[in-house]
């Protein structure tokens, strides 16, 4: 084996520090532009829930790019938001934290495999990695992964046996990653467009 194929394996993926980055710099985003906002407009709902969550972009955009794998980058940068923006009283990891944190990093990496899954079931010779060019693709994949993530939030914040209070409740932090997913691919699609003009100009 060669010095620089050493080198290569033993370097820091790139694409960790981007992801960890990224999603913070999301949370923050979300906690000192979004939140405040909400908080004048939709002080009643904005309580427990965000209308638009932008992380939830980041970890769907990640493990289409990344795959599963990216949970492992997603949880500690999850944890380390949640420690940063909103620390605990006694400055220890709760069960419940960590398990909402669980929750926040596996959902996107679930929605994935069972659309690759039930993709290779019903459509003969889908082709994941080629189906993650599409736009259409990384929204389903989202919208799945809101589901998960809203079921699992619901489950630890709310009591299920009140079923109109815990179904709203998923209603609403499903609602906020859908549209947070939504707002960021419109925004990226701009940017993309923006880009590709420069480049041919």
């Amino acid at each position: 084996m060669s010095s620089v194929d050493a080198k290569q394996r033993n370097a820091f993926p790139v694409w960790v520090a981007v992801v960890f980055v990224a999603y913070v710099a999301m949370a923050a985003f979300q906690k000192y532009a979004i939140y405040p906002v909400e908080a004048k407009l939709l002080p009643l709902y904005s309580q427990y829930a965000s209308l638009m969550y932008l992380p939830h972009a980041v970890r769907v955009l990640a493990t289409t790019i990344y795959g599963s794998k990216t949970f492992f980058v997603l949880l500690p940068a999850i944890l380390f938001e949640t420690f940063l923006f909103y620390p605990m009283t006694d400055g220890l990891l709760s069960l419940t934290t960590l398990s909402i944190a669980i929750i926040g990093a596996v959902c996107a990496p679930v929605a994935f495999i069972l659309i690759k899954l039930i993709g290779g079931a019903l459509v003969p010779g889908f082709d994941a990695a080629r189906a993650a060019f599409n736009w259409r693709y990384v929204f389903v994949g989202g919208i799945i992964a809101s589901a998960i993530n809203s079921i699992g939030l619901t489950a630890f914040f709310f009591d299920l046996s009140d079923f109109a209070a815990a179904s709203l409740a998923m209603a609403r932090f499903f609602l906020g990653d859908s549209i947070g997913l939504l707002a960021s691919l419109i925004m990226l699609t701009f940017v993309f467009r923006i880009l590709r003009g420069l480049k041919e100009a």
